[in-house]
């Protein structure tokens, strides 16, 4: 019982860092007039191999992150693989892109980050595709704050068949 203690503050720890990590790189800078355009995906995502045709490879970009192009509600969203998310996380300049007006939304949401709370407004998305997989009628989040991309968390990713880590790939299955 204690090793599976120590092992989740393992885990906990790791994820509050990285997110620290990702709230001061270029990805989630707070300041959007100092923000870098949004990041272009250097590694294409491909389909698996014909063994394994339920599938997507994504391959790691800068800084060792994951970056998905996925079309939600018929608009490419560019979005960050975060496990550190418990939800789908929409910036503001991708909620706009999707018809969801700032100012329309209710932020009555809090999340605890690293860097502190920030308010979310909930969101429904008809449907989000990745590669030849879709999932539909998905709660997420507008982030209330600049957020220099989207994120895909945890609410996508327990949606999977599975998902794994290999030599700076991710693999996506359902």
């Amino acid at each position: 019982m204690l090793s599976w203690a120590l092992r989740y503050l393992a885990v906990a720890i790791a994820v509050s860092c990285g997110f620290a990590i990702l709230q001061r790189s270029q990805w989630l800078d707070p300041a959007p007039s100092a923000r870098a355009p949004k990041p272009s995906i250097a590694a294409k995502p491909r389909r698996a191999t014909a063994d394994d045709a339920w599938a997507h490879i994504v391959e790691a970009g800068a800084h060792g992150h994951f970056v998905l192009e996925a079309v939600v509600n018929g608009v490419p969203i560019s979005f960050l693989v975060d496990t550190g998310a418990s939800e789908i996380v929409l910036g503001l300049d991708d909620a706009r892109a999707l018809g969801f007006e700032p100012q329309a939304l209710d932020f009555s949401q809090r999340f605890q980050t690293a860097n502190g709370v920030v308010r979310g407004a909930p969101v429904s998305l008809r449907e989000l595709r990745v590669g030849q997989f879709s999932l539909y009628d998905l709660e997420a989040s507008v982030n209330e704050a600049p957020l220099g991309i989207s994120l895909l968390g945890m609410s996508f990713l327990d949606r999977l068949a599975g998902y794994t880590v290999e030599d700076g790939r991710l693999l996506l299955r359902w």
